[in-house]
Formats: C-alpha cells, structure tokens, sequence
C-alpha cells in the first residue's frame, strides 16, 4: 500500500510478486500528494511550501518523476541527464521560470528473487502567467522468480511495462484546477487513468484545502492466451487538508476512499486443494484463484512535522485502512531531517505496517468446499507486518551561467516483510535505491 515514487495505485496490477501492497499503499504518499507532475503555484501555497522548507518537507511534489537506480540504468541516467541538460539550454530563449527538467531511477530487489527497475524522464514548463504543463514517461522493467512463480513450475519472469503521463493545472481566482491522464500497457495488461483535482488556499494563506476524484479502467490478458480478456474498473475520491499551526508546525489531515469493479485476482496464480496446498507439492488439484469482483477502500491519514530548531524537524505520521474484504492495516510514520547547510540535506525515515487477513484467505485449503466462493494464493491478502528504514541525501548545485538551480537526491532504503501465515514463505528482505536529479530553471 509505496513510498511515494507517487505509487498511488494509479493502476492494478495483480501478477506473482510485484512490489507488495504494503510498500504500494501504506505511506501515506499517495494520500497526502497531488497527482503525479502536478506542482500548486498560488503565492499563498507559496508561503505553505517556504514553510514546509524550513521544516523538511515540501507540499508539492520535488519531482513530476518518480525514483529508482543501479548499474542496469546508469546508462540512461546520464544520456538522460544530459538531454534534459541540453532541452533546457535550447529552451532558455523561449520558456522562463519555474521549469524543470527531471530524470530519476529506483531500483529494488529483494530475497524472494524479484527486481524491479524503474527509470523515468519528464518535463513540467509553465505557460503564461496561470498555466503548467507536465508530461513524463517511465518504464517498469520487472523480472522475477519467486515463490509464486517456482509453486506455479514456471521459470523467471521478465516484462517492461511503459507508461506516459500528462497533466495541465490552472490557476484562477485563487483555486488552483488540473487534470492528469496516464496510458500505461505490457504485453498482457492495459491501464488509462484520468485525475481532476483542485486546490484551494484559506486564512491567509496558512491552510490548504485539496480535492481529487479519479477513474481508472484496465484491460486483463494472460500470455498465451488469446481469448482471456477480462476488465476491471476503479472510482477514488481524496480530500486533504493541510494548517500551519505555528510558524514552526504543520498538520495534515487526508481521507481517501475507492471502489473496484471487476477482474481483481491473477490469471497466472493457482490455489492448491489438500496437501500441503502448494500446486508444484502435495496438492490433490488446483484450481485458478477467485476474488470477489467488487472492493470498497477506504484510508484516513493524520501527518504533523515540528521544527526543533533552525536546521532540524521532527515529523509524525499514521495511517488506518480498512476495506470490504476484511482486511484492516495500520500504518506508523516517524521521520527527522536536517538541514546540513543552505544547499544540503539529510532525512531519515522509518515506517512500521502491520495487516490482518482477507476474509476468504486460508493458508491451507483443506478440501473444495461447494460453498468456498472466493479463494487466494495472494500473500498480499493474509496477514503481514512490515519495517522499513530509509535515509536520504538531498544537494543543490547552482548553475550561475543558466541561471538554474540542479538539485540531486539519493535514498536508499531497507524492508523486512514477514507473512504471519503464508506457506512456503515466511519473511522477505528487500532494499530500494532512488536516484533523482531535477534541472529548475
């Protein structure tokens, strides 16, 4: 349920071991940002972002990209780099003020054999006084031989999975109004998703109020098979509320609720009957998993950040999610920043996550049931708990000769996930590296 590369469940994807639900949801990232790309300008957000900079934070996105690293995208990291270095160049005559530039990399891998590496590139130009426009591009490059991958006797998994994202805002009569739309595909699964948000400032620019509503639909195929074609459908509202309490103190209050529609188990995953409930074991049969096709979410953060002194913040935050299969989560957020120098920072972060399981999960399925309606190997769907420690390093670099501003980020972070009642794995390690270099201009 991720840390913010922007992981807001701007699509579904169901498949062996993508990166767990917990790591997708449970930040409060998703909840408490924008849409991907979008950036609030309204001098009153102004003054919210000055202050959130003396406190660590920012109230916009540092980057319309998301994250990601390592040797595999090192090459692309730089040829990206400089394209962007050289777009800015050639735009200096034409567009002025408050553009950016950015390409990111995130790489993850863990011990269940999974590697994900995600680079991405995009572009946020203003237009006019009141008007910006973002528009980005990623791959998700994902391979894998876990757990459920090996029950299931198949081999490692590879797929890329590219997407592109474009967003518009506006500024008028002190709202600010956007609208995102995102096209996602692989070989076997189809996304578009389309965001309209709002913002409002209050108080004298002390308080901000968000509102966000959006649709998504996909497309469900499985490899090999031409005639599996299955649909699923998403509504999500969000609001947010933000206060600067002090000069020195910020509070953040955030709900979100969704409902799912449709095909929401994998085509790809099957749950073994008797035995010791694994297909490539003892199993007596196996059959094609079954999820309800209707999900309602529902999701509530409080965040808070205080600043101890000039140059360090505290922040505190916690998540509670339920939704209408049963399971329930909470989610802990503490993090510390320092501020080393005028161009220099350091944030250090630990998050704690712990779940209860789906109604219909079992570990074990005894025996066919007539009755049994809904049955899963989805470990995301049992009861886990999960801690995370990260710490990231931010610098500036002023670029005097283009009147720009470089700014630099690297986090690396460590998970350690353990299922309470999954059989054939009992815990995961996983570490994420996040790479981001962001041209203002």
């Amino acid at each position: 349920q991720g840390e913010g590369h922007q992981r807001s469940e701007s699509r579904f994807r169901k498949r062996f071991a993508r990166t767990p639900e917990v790591e997708r949801m449970s930040t409060g990232a998703g909840v408490l940002g924008v849409s991907v790309g979008v950036r609030m300008r309204s001098e009153p957000l102004l003054m919210m972002r000055h202050a959130g900079r003396r406190l660590g934070i920012g109230l916009r996105s540092l980057l319309i990209s998301v994250p990601c690293v390592l040797a595999p995208a090192l090459g692309l990291l730089l040829g990206g780099l400089l394209a962007a270095v050289a777009v800015a160049f050639v735009s200096l005559n034409t567009v002025r003020a408050e553009e950016e530039f950015s390409f990111s990399t995130y790489y993850r891998g863990d011990t269940n054999s999974t590697v994900v590496v995600t680079p991405r590139i995009g572009a946020n130009l203003k237009i006019g006084s009141a008007t910006t426009v973002d528009a980005s591009y990623s791959a998700d490059i994902w391979s894998s031989a876990s757990i459920d991958i090996r029950t299931a006797a198949t081999g490692r998994i590879t797929e890329q999975r590219d997407q592109i994202t474009a967003a518009v805002t506006h500024e008028f009569l002190g709202w600010t109004l956007g609208a995102s739309y995102y096209f996602s595909g692989e070989n076997d699964y189809l996304s578009n998703g389309l965001t309209l948000f709002s913002t409002q400032s209050a108080a004298g620019g002390s308080a901000t109020f968000e509102q966000s509503v959006s649709f998504l639909f996909d497309q469900v195929g499985r490899a090999g098979d031409p005639n599996f074609n299955e649909n699923v459908a998403m509504g999500t509202g969000r609001l947010v509320y933000s206060q600067a309490l002090t000069p020195d103190a910020i509070l953040q209050l955030a709900y979100e609720g969704s409902y799912r529609n449709g095909y929401q188990a994998s085509p790809y995953r099957f749950v073994g009957f008797g035995g010791d409930g694994l297909c490539n074991g003892t199993a007596v049969f196996c059959l094609s998993e079954s999820h309800p096709d209707t999900r309602f979410r529902n999701a509530a953060v409080i965040d808070s950040r205080i600043a101890l002194s000039e140059n360090t913040s505290l922040g505190l935050g916690y998540r509670f999610y339920i939704d209408s299969w049963g399971i329930m989560s909470h989610t802990g957020i503490l993090q510390a920043a320092w501020l080393v120098s005028d161009v220099t920072s350091l944030t250090l972060r630990y998050r704690f996550y712990t779940q209860g399981a789906a109604h219909f999960y079992q570990a074990r399925y005894l025996e066919a049931d007539a009755e049994l309606d809904y049955f899963t190997r989805d470990r995301e769907n049992g009861g886990l708990y999960a801690n995370r420690l990260a710490i990231g390093y931010e610098r500036l670099f002023d670029l005097d000769r283009i009147d720009a501003v470089l700014r630099m980020a690297l986090a690396v972070g460590g998970t350690v996930l353990t299922y309470r009642d999954f059989v054939g794995l009992d815990e995961v390690y996983a570490i994420d590296t996040t790479l981001a270099f962001t041209l203002e201009l």
